[in-house]
């Protein structure tokens, strides 16, 4: 059997100190290694659309078009949306819309209220608002109750995210042109969500929005829960430190102590 190296010492009280940086140094890339596998965990579950649409300095208010054809046609991308805001643990209201508009969750209602309304969007359940709700669309009411709701909820920094196919009623353009003008005025964010929307209905609202809102088209490739994108540099920087780890613990392994044989 061959002997093991050894280094004949006569005190081993004078490497504690350098015992106790090099378990400091273990420590230290233990945890920077734990940390990194967490960020990656977080940055791959981390939902950016998400985030866009749900300003975190904001109280958000969620206008749902259910009008015929926005609650039939791209529903799945309308369900896999709503479930990414009930997953956000944020605190929001919600306006139901075609022709009137309903106040279905008050503001700072916690998101995971709107799951019950997923399986309108998943075949599962008849719309119960399709006896009231016409197949037209006026987006001024929806607007302009989401606007009164963060009032009367004495909030100062609200927003509002309106998913509709934008298919406004001609009935309703002087309104709605009123009520976009109020939303200018008081600086209210608006995060529109075309669904399957014409390009010209789509450009309209770009153009009429300016700088206080956003129009997004909502597609397979950018609808919240499509989850966000690898991140690369995360992981090679949490590849280099399980390498320096490795490193460290073959090099500065423990000593093992003994008596010399006689």
């Amino acid at each position: 059997m061959t002997p093991r190296p050894s280094i004949p010492i006569s005190s081993a009280g004078g490497l504690s100190g350098r015992a106790r940086w090099t378990l400091a140094a273990r420590v230290g890339l233990a945890a920077c290694l734990v940390g990194g596998l967490a960020a990656v965990f977080l940055l791959t579950h981390r939902d950016g659309a998400s985030d866009a649409y749900l300003q975190t300095s904001r109280s958000p208010v969620i206008a749902l078009d259910l009008s015929w054809s926005v609650s039939y046609a791209k529903s799945k991308l309308i369900e896999r949306t709503i479930r990414s805001f009930a997953d956000s643990g944020r605190r929001v209201g919600l306006v139901l819309f075609s022709d009137t508009a309903y106040e279905a969750l008050p503001v700072g209602t916690p998101s995971d209220a709107l799951r019950p309304f997923l399986r309108f969007f998943q075949g599962e359940g008849q719309n119960p608002w399709r006896a009231t709700f016409s197949a037209g669309t006026r987006i001024s009411g929806a607007l302009e109750l989401a606007r009164s709701m963060l009032q009367q909820a004495h909030v100062t920094k609200g927003s509002v995210v309106l998913i509709s196919d934008l298919d406004d009623s001609p009935r309703d353009q002087v309104d709605l042109a009123r009520t976009l003008v109020t939303y200018q005025r008081e600086a209210i964010p608006l995060r529109m969500i075309a669904v399957d929307a014409l390009p010209q209905d789509e450009q309209f609202f770009r153009d009429a929005l300016r700088s206080v809102g956003t129009v997004t088209t909502l597609t397979n490739g950018n609808a919240p829960g499509d989850g966000a994108a690898f991140p690369t540099l995360v992981v090679v920087l949490v590849g280099l430190i399980a390498l320096a780890l490795a490193l460290n613990e073959h090099t500065l392994g423990r000593l093992t102590w003994g008596r010399k044989a006689t």
